[in-house]
Protein backbone atom coordinates (compact mmCIF):
# COMPACT_ATOMS: atom_id res chain seq x y z
CA UNK A 1 0.00 0.00 0.00
CA UNK A 2 2.87 2.32 0.77
CA UNK A 3 4.40 1.72 -2.65
CA UNK A 4 1.08 2.44 -4.35
CA UNK A 5 0.61 5.60 -2.26
CA UNK A 6 4.06 6.92 -3.15
CA UNK A 7 3.38 6.37 -6.86
CA UNK A 8 0.04 8.20 -6.71
CA UNK A 9 1.53 11.04 -4.63
CA UNK A 10 4.38 11.48 -7.14
CA UNK A 11 1.88 11.62 -10.03
CA UNK A 12 -0.22 14.22 -8.19
CA UNK A 13 2.83 16.37 -7.45
CA UNK A 14 3.77 16.32 -11.14
CA UNK A 15 0.27 17.42 -12.24
CA UNK A 16 -0.38 20.14 -9.62
CA UNK A 17 -0.06 23.85 -10.48
CA UNK A 18 3.23 25.18 -9.12
CA UNK A 19 2.80 28.94 -8.79
CA UNK A 20 4.17 29.15 -5.25
CA UNK A 21 4.65 25.48 -4.40
CA UNK A 22 2.37 25.68 -1.35
CA UNK A 23 -0.30 23.46 -2.90
CA UNK A 24 2.29 20.86 -3.86
CA UNK A 25 3.64 20.97 -0.31
CA UNK A 26 0.13 20.39 1.10
CA UNK A 27 -0.15 17.04 -0.71
CA UNK A 28 0.54 14.14 1.62
CA UNK A 29 0.14 10.43 2.12
CA UNK A 30 -1.48 8.55 5.01
CA UNK A 31 -1.61 4.77 5.39
CA UNK A 32 -4.08 3.38 7.92
CA UNK A 33 -2.99 -0.23 8.44
CA UNK A 34 -5.70 -1.17 10.94
CA UNK A 35 -8.39 -0.26 8.37
CA UNK A 36 -6.40 -1.30 5.25
CA UNK A 37 -6.95 2.21 3.93
CA UNK A 38 -4.75 4.57 1.94
CA UNK A 39 -5.34 8.33 1.77
CA UNK A 40 -3.45 10.44 -0.74
CA UNK A 41 -4.02 14.10 -1.59
CA UNK A 42 -4.57 17.41 0.16
CA UNK A 43 -5.01 16.03 3.68
CA UNK A 44 -5.10 18.23 6.75
CA UNK A 45 -2.41 17.72 9.34
CA UNK A 46 -3.49 16.60 12.80
CA UNK A 47 -2.03 19.79 14.31
CA UNK A 48 -1.69 23.19 12.73
CA UNK A 49 -3.87 22.47 9.72
CA UNK A 50 -3.26 25.02 7.04
CA UNK A 51 -6.81 25.64 5.92
CA UNK A 52 -5.81 28.01 3.16
CA UNK A 53 -3.81 25.34 1.35
CA UNK A 54 -6.79 23.00 1.50
CA UNK A 55 -9.07 25.71 0.13
CA UNK A 56 -6.70 26.53 -2.71
CA UNK A 57 -6.31 22.82 -3.51
CA UNK A 58 -10.10 22.42 -3.63
CA UNK A 59 -10.49 25.49 -5.87
CA UNK A 60 -7.91 24.14 -8.31
CA UNK A 61 -9.38 20.63 -8.25
CA UNK A 62 -13.08 21.56 -8.63
CA UNK A 63 -12.92 24.96 -10.31
CA UNK A 64 -14.95 28.02 -9.35
CA UNK A 65 -18.16 29.60 -10.63
CA UNK A 66 -18.14 33.19 -11.78
CA UNK A 67 -20.21 35.39 -9.52
CA UNK A 68 -20.64 38.84 -8.05
CA UNK A 69 -20.00 39.08 -4.32
CA UNK A 70 -20.46 41.89 -1.83
CA UNK A 71 -17.21 42.83 -0.08
CA UNK A 72 -16.46 45.14 2.83
CA UNK A 73 -12.88 46.08 3.53
CA UNK A 74 -11.50 48.07 6.42
CA UNK A 75 -10.29 51.54 5.77
CA UNK A 76 -6.68 52.28 6.61
CA UNK A 77 -7.88 55.40 8.43
CA UNK A 78 -6.83 55.04 12.05
CA UNK A 79 -6.46 57.12 15.17
CA UNK A 80 -3.97 56.55 17.97
CA UNK A 81 -4.95 57.25 21.58
CA UNK A 82 -2.66 57.33 24.60
CA UNK A 83 1.08 57.85 24.69
CA UNK A 84 2.16 54.46 26.11
CA UNK A 85 3.72 55.98 29.27
CA UNK A 86 0.92 57.39 31.38
CA UNK A 87 -1.93 55.68 29.51
CA UNK A 88 -2.22 52.60 27.32
CA UNK A 89 -1.59 53.24 23.66
CA UNK A 90 -4.43 52.03 21.42
CA UNK A 91 -5.02 52.27 17.71
CA UNK A 92 -8.65 52.70 16.66
CA UNK A 93 -9.59 51.88 13.08
CA UNK A 94 -12.33 53.93 11.46
CA UNK A 95 -15.32 52.69 9.50
CA UNK A 96 -16.42 54.06 6.16
CA UNK A 97 -14.96 57.40 5.25
CA UNK A 98 -16.40 60.48 3.62
CA UNK A 99 -14.23 59.94 0.56
CA UNK A 100 -15.89 58.38 -2.48
CA UNK A 101 -14.51 55.84 -4.92
CA UNK A 102 -13.42 57.62 -8.07
CA UNK A 103 -13.17 54.75 -10.56
CA UNK A 104 -14.63 51.40 -11.47
CA UNK A 105 -18.12 49.93 -11.36
CA UNK A 106 -18.59 51.10 -7.75
CA UNK A 107 -17.82 54.73 -8.54
CA UNK A 108 -19.43 57.17 -6.13
CA UNK A 109 -19.77 54.82 -3.14
CA UNK A 110 -17.99 55.68 0.13
CA UNK A 111 -14.63 54.00 0.72
CA UNK A 112 -15.06 51.42 3.51
CA UNK A 113 -18.67 50.66 2.63
CA UNK A 114 -19.78 47.36 1.08
CA UNK A 115 -19.28 47.13 -2.66
CA UNK A 116 -19.74 44.57 -5.41
CA UNK A 117 -16.79 42.63 -6.79
CA UNK A 118 -16.81 40.32 -9.80
CA UNK A 119 -15.10 36.95 -9.30
CA UNK A 120 -13.98 35.25 -12.51
CA UNK A 121 -14.83 31.63 -13.19
CA UNK A 122 -11.97 29.12 -13.38
CA UNK A 123 -12.13 25.73 -15.02
CA UNK A 124 -11.61 22.60 -12.95
CA UNK A 125 -8.10 21.19 -13.18
CA UNK A 126 -8.22 17.79 -11.48
CA UNK A 127 -4.91 16.50 -10.17
CA UNK A 128 -6.03 14.56 -7.08
CA UNK A 129 -8.94 12.43 -8.34
CA UNK A 130 -7.63 11.41 -11.75
CA UNK A 131 -9.32 8.43 -13.44
CA UNK A 132 -5.96 7.09 -14.68
CA UNK A 133 -4.56 7.08 -11.13
CA UNK A 134 -7.63 5.26 -9.84
CA UNK A 135 -7.32 2.64 -12.59
CA UNK A 136 -3.63 2.16 -11.76
CA UNK A 137 -4.50 1.76 -8.09
CA UNK A 138 -7.16 -0.84 -8.87
CA UNK A 139 -4.66 -2.72 -11.06
CA UNK A 140 -2.01 -2.74 -8.29
CA UNK A 141 -4.52 -3.88 -5.69
CA UNK A 142 -5.91 -6.67 -7.89
CA UNK A 143 -2.34 -7.92 -8.49
CA UNK A 144 -1.63 -7.76 -4.75
CA UNK A 145 -4.75 -9.70 -3.76
CA UNK A 146 -4.27 -12.33 -6.48
CA UNK A 147 -0.71 -12.95 -5.24
CA UNK A 148 -1.82 -12.98 -1.58
CA UNK A 149 -4.62 -15.46 -2.27
CA UNK A 150 -2.32 -17.65 -4.37
CA UNK A 151 0.21 -17.77 -1.52
CA UNK A 152 -2.49 -18.55 1.02
CA UNK A 153 -3.87 -21.33 -1.19
CA UNK A 154 -0.46 -22.90 -1.82
CA UNK A 155 0.34 -23.21 1.91
CA UNK A 156 -2.62 -25.50 2.62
Amino acid sequence: MGMLGREILAAQKIDVAKDTGATEASLSLRVLFNKLKLQVGALGKSRGTRKLDGLVARLIEQGRDGQTVVVTRRVKKRRATGNGKTSERKIVYGGSSDRLRRRGPNKGTPIGSPYKMRVKATAARPYIAQPLLQEAAELHLSEFWSQALARAGSKQ
